[in-house]
């Protein structure tokens, strides 16, 4: 299931363009790729569950993971749904403790498994490091409250619009074409709304001629009035 990672060029740039990351030094990324490993995991594998104690975090080359929360009666919501190039659980190796999601596989998937120890000592050693990581993640956290705060005044019409255009700046399925990564009512969980009001806001702007659905494939006929459903 697990080997381990030959650092690339082209994943060591993508892990790079992580707010964690980005601050990091080839040499010191390059010896802290060589403690990780690649696995893979087949549709519905657990990477951890909710409550167990935290030794790692996780970097997506491919495929699709839902981190899920449970209530007290054992109800689901899907907090997250991570895509190829995500990182996630990272903030538990500041935080110390146990993961507070459980992380399910939905379909193949690859992850790179980063361990927190080789990642605290590196940052013990450069203090700076440390500093430089902490003001990339405050700007991360800032864009994130500011993103739910508008989220939770937007209409179900505005949540689907936001969600494709956000999925349109990481598609690589050619321009205007986005794949919606999980089942709809993963991605309704995720955005607030349930399943059906999902399909009706998706048929409405197929009939408006805004987007073109083929499966799970939507082609996005017309950005403009994309962008002004999300601004409604």
């Amino acid at each position: 299931m697990a080997s381990p990672y030959m650092a690339s060029p082209d994943v060591t740039e993508r892990l790079r363009q992580q707010p964690i990351f980005n601050a990091w030094p080839p040499v010191l990324l390059d010896a802290l790729l060589a403690s990780t490993h690649l696995e893979d995991w087949e549709d519905g594998a657990i990477l951890f569950v909710e409550q167990s104690a935290a030794a790692d975090f996780f970097w997506l080359e491919s495929g699709v993971v839902e981190l899920v929360s449970s209530n007290a009666e054992g109800k689901e919501k899907i907090v997250e749904i991570m895509q190829a190039g995500d990182l996630f659980a990272e903030g538990v190796a500041f935080m110390g403790g146990r993961y507070p999601v459980t992380a399910r596989c939905s379909g193949p998937v690859r992850v790179l498994r980063i361990p927190f120890a080789p990642v605290m000592a590196t940052l013990d050693a450069h203090p700076q490091l440390m500093r430089r990581i902490l003001a990339q993640l405050s700007m991360r956290l800032h864009f994130l409250v500011k993103e739910l705060r508008q989220r939770s005044v937007q209409s179900a019409d505005a949540r689907v619009a936001a969600y494709l255009l956000e999925l349109g700046k990481t598609a690589e399925t050619g321009e205007g074409w986005v794949s919606l990564p999980a089942k709809k009512a993963a991605i309704a969980a995720r955005i607030g709304i349930t399943p059906e009001t999902l399909s009706r806001v998706l048929r409405r702007l197929r009939e408006a001629r805004i987007i073109a659905i083929t499966g799970r494939d939507l082609h996005i006929l017309d950005f403009a009035a994309l962008q002004s459903w999300a601004c409604a």
